[in-house]
């Protein structure tokens, strides 16, 4: 077996290892590097990786010598993690020898020139990782480009991948594709009879936009030549969320005032399921990382998980005693985060659904947004009482910061991608960036005549987007 190429993934760190066997298959063995920071030592760090593969390697060297992806699964997300990391990094293959095939009795990796090498490769990977860590704390954004394309109030936003463009959601039924680095509007998707509430990329290709509409219907759409390719239909209400499946983006979820959410496969436009189980709207849907769980949020005061697989509902999260206002997953799949407008979040281990793992108790009216960091460590609430709080969901739940300084209600947070600033807009027309550590403000984003509604960072996080109620949005840079 040989180690071909390592591919980085920067938000939140973590590589990929694509190994090949002498019979010609591949895998990728994914390994998510989430507590990594400034302090870690990258010899340490790569150490411990190839102490792990080489267990893995023995592991399978006691059972059948077959790869654990077949060949049309690894194709799949060797694809999705070429698409995903910042970066692609090619080495030389690495094969192993019949004396870096058994480790010593201590457990340590085996000491030869092929071992060495890789060990180097990977101390250079994880370096670049940290870079991409070290956000700087005195960074400031300028106004690039303002937008007046819509004529009536924006409603989302969403950035492609690699940030080059962008989708701005409106009343005035359009969903316009922005150029960004010149402003320029690409394409305008016009064939909604109504107001355009959700739109998005199919992460991580960005080679589909999915839109939803409170006409009643979500649309699939090229980016590149701005063509309708289909309808989906059988909701009964407004669409007010719709998302592709991480994975291979074959299914599409959508998130329905009518109480329900449904699922459709993207190339026939059939519905596959309708997830009938809340009593109220639906408010949202997120796939699990692995697009194997749903997760939906309502007005009924409860959140749900369901199996895709077995379509079925696993569980229902019951502790609020007011409306939703977002459900959201961690990276890693283990959290769920849900706020709501009876002035609390709570923090659910999905392990343990029963009751929450933590309630934050300490806004003083409703929250209205929550947001995790990209690792899934930290936990933001935006709340009508103008302020925002960041938490630590390491251990016990501990606030880091409040965010005091917005004259109005705020509508929504963001981490940067590195994680050191977080972004909120609010209804006091301005968007602000804050210090996590400390909770001060960093920057006031201004120029909106109305509520900003929307904002959003980039992927490698270098140009932030604002979205106002006043029909413009203005990309920062």
């Amino acid at each position: 077996m040989s180690l071909n190429k390592i591919y980085l993934r920067y938000y939140p760190p973590g590589i990929a290892l694509n190994f090949q066997y002498a019979n010609g298959e591949e895998y990728l063995q994914h390994i998510d590097l989430l507590d990594l920071n400034s302090n870690s030592n990258p010899n340490d760090v790569a150490r411990n990786l190839l102490r792990r593969d080489h267990d893995n390697e023995s592991q399978q060297q006691g059972q059948q010598q077959t790869p654990p992806l077949g060949r049309s699964q690894q194709k799949l997300e060797k694809e999705a993690e070429e698409q995903t990391c910042g970066t692609l990094s090619k080495r030389k293959t690495y094969s192993r020898s019949n004396s870096s095939s058994s480790a010593s009795a201590n457990g340590k990796e085996p000491s030869n020139v092929n071992t060495d090498t890789v060990n180097g490769v990977l101390r250079k990977a994880i370096a670049k990782l940290q870079r991409k860590l070290q956000e700087p704390t005195k960074k400031k954004f300028y106004l690039h480009t303002r937008l007046d394309t819509h004529i009536l109030p924006l409603t989302n936003v969403a950035f492609e991948r690699s940030g080059e463009r962008c989708l701005t959601g409106s009343y005035d039924r359009t969903c316009r594709i922005i150029n960004t680095h010149n402003g320029n509007v690409e394409h305008v998707l016009a064939e909604h009879d109504n107001v355009v509430f959700s739109v998005a990329f199919n992460f991580p290709k960005c080679d589909r936009i999915v839109t939803g509409s409170f006409d009643n219907t979500a649309k699939i759409w090229c980016p590149s030549s701005g063509q309708c390719r289909s309808t989906l239909v059988g909701h009964t209400a407004e669409i007010v969320a719709a998302e592709f499946q991480p994975i291979n983006s074959e299914s599409i979820c959508t998130a329905s005032m009518d109480g329900t959410a449904r699922l459709f496969h993207v190339e026939s436009t059939q519905e596959i399921q309708t997830l009938t189980h809340h009593g109220a709207e639906v408010i949202n849907c997120r796939f699990s990382r692995d697009g194997n769980m749903l997760l939906t949020g309502s007005f009924d005061r409860t959140a749900a998980i369901w199996d895709i697989r077995s379509k079925s509902l696993v569980t229902q999260l019951r502790g609020h005693t007011a409306e939703l206002s977002n459900a959201i997953w961690n990276f890693s799949g283990d959290l769920i985060a849900t706020g709501s407008l009876d002035s609390t979040a709570l923090v659910w281990d999905i392990r343990k659904s029963n009751e929450p793992l933590f309630i934050i108790t300490e806004h003083t009216d409703e929250i209205l947004d929550v947001n995790f960091d990209c690792s899934g460590r930290r936990l933001a609430t935006a709340s009508n009482d103008c302020t925002a709080r960041v938490w630590s969901l390491k251990g016990d739940l501990e606030m880091i910061s409040v965010m005091v300084g917005h004259t109005e209600e705020v509508s929504k947070v963001c981490f940067s991608p590195p994680g050191s600033l977080l972004m909120t807009a609010s209804a006091d027309h301005t968007a602000r960036l804050w210090l996590i550590e400390s909770g001060l403000c960093s920057q006031v984003l201004a120029g909106h005549e109305a509520e900003v509604f929307s904002c959003a960072f980039s992927y490698t996080g270098d140009i932030i987007l604002t979205a106002s109620k006043d029909n413009s949005c203005r990309l920062w840079r």
